[in-house]
């Protein structure tokens, strides 16, 4: 089996799905086409991972139907934002090799930017349709992405949703005992920051959680000086993955509410990498009104969602934080690449070889 990865540039979603199938599908050959930096120079590592990295360059339509010619792929999986690869990749090569959309993130839900360092396409929203409706297989990170989907579009045959699982690679073996509640439990935030009024700017949630007395560390992806002003939180250092997975089994809970005003519909459907940090390394989870992440916490009672931030020292002081550590200690595993990954190698031996669908006439 060999698929050929499409993306601007890679993101650590595409990171994690080469680490899971090298252990779980090692027959599974990959290659990637891509137009800004590799794996090791975002991450540090993963190019390796890799048969083959192809620069898309300034003719990428070309480029691809040259990059097919000497791959010889069984299916490209290409992921948004923005849509253009998918699209791009149905008009040069759709014809004869099936092609897998991957929706992180939906255009239409957001009233933001996506922040990814290259120009937004004229018409996002004719391309979100056309890579939609004119893929082989749709995989996305929720059932609720799935439904906001089948909503708007015809969906293809195939669709899969797949959340941003947490390498089990990664993850500490054991868990630490757990620590005595001589006072109130400590709450981390690690990840994205931003002061631009979309969700990651969390200025004004971090702010509310201090003026309650409740305690928060920061974690940063990348330096925000911003928030080193806000009165009793504690911004950290940035730290590698393995480093990081190996200090937040030091806190009570991991903090997953993000800032509503302009992207409500997007954190809607949105289960962040952080949900499944957070898990794997024993935590559970607060989040505000988000509705994937609020159904994945009730449904697997790891975590606690909140109607407002200002109800937090309330609910922390009510939690049976004992209980919460149990479930989410039994049921960490199962939030991984390794334990999941195995329904993508199986979506590629269903796509590949399927006769591409007729192109929609569009008028």
């Amino acid at each position: 089996m060999r698929v050929l990865f499409v993306q601007q540039q890679p993101c650590v979603r595409a990171l994690k799905y080469a680490e899971g199938l090298a252990v779980r599908a090692p027959e599974v050959t990959l290659a990637f086409a891509y137009r800004g930096r590799t794996l090791s120079e975002l991450y540090g590592a993963g190019d390796e991972l890799f048969e083959a990295w192809w620069p898309l360059g300034d003719d990428p339509a070309t480029a691809l139907a040259e990059i097919v010619d000497a791959f010889v792929p069984d299916v490209i999986h290409s992921h948004n934002l923005p849509d253009a690869l998918t699209v791009l990749a149905i008009d040069a090569v759709g014809d004869r090799v099936p092609v897998i959309h991957d929706v992180h993130d939906m255009q239409s839900l957001r009233r933001t930017p996506y922040e990814d360092g290259f120009p937004e396409p004229a018409d996002p929203l004719a391309l979100e349709r056309r890579a939609v409706e004119e893929s082989a297989a749709i995989v996305t990170v929720s059932p609720e992405l799935v439904d906001e989907l089948a909503a708007r579009y015809r969906l293809p045959r195939h669709v899969r949703a797949y959340a941003n699982y947490v390498l089990g690679r990664d993850l500490p073996g054991e868990l630490p005992p757990p620590r005595a509640l001589d006072g109130p439990p400590r709450l981390v935030y690690q990840g994205t920051l931003s002061t631009n009024g979309g969700h990651y700017d969390l200025r004004e949630l971090f702010a509310a959680i201090a003026a309650q007395g409740v305690a928060l560390d920061v974690y940063p992806a990348r330096e925000v000086p911003e928030y080193r002003r806000i009165p009793g939180i504690r911004v950290l250092e940035r730290l590698p993955v393995r480093e990081l997975l190996r200090r937040l089994p030091g806190y009570d809970f991991g903090w997953a509410g993000f800032n509503a005003e302009l992207n409500a519909a997007h954190l809607d459907t949105a289960l962040p990498n952080k949900l499944y940090d957070y898990l794997g390394c024993g935590l559970a989870v607060i989040t505000l009104r988000h509705r994937a992440l609020r159904r994945t916490l009730r449904e697997e009672g790891v975590g606690i969602a909140l109607d407002r931030v200002e109800d937090l020292a309330a609910a922390l002081a009510a939690a049976d934080v004992d209980a919460l550590r149990r479930r989410v200690a039994e049921a960490r595993r199962r939030f991984t690449v390794e334990a999941q990954i195995g329904c993508i190698a199986a979506l590629y031996r269903e796509v590949a070889g399927s006769v591409p669908a007729a192109p929609l006439v569009r008028g």
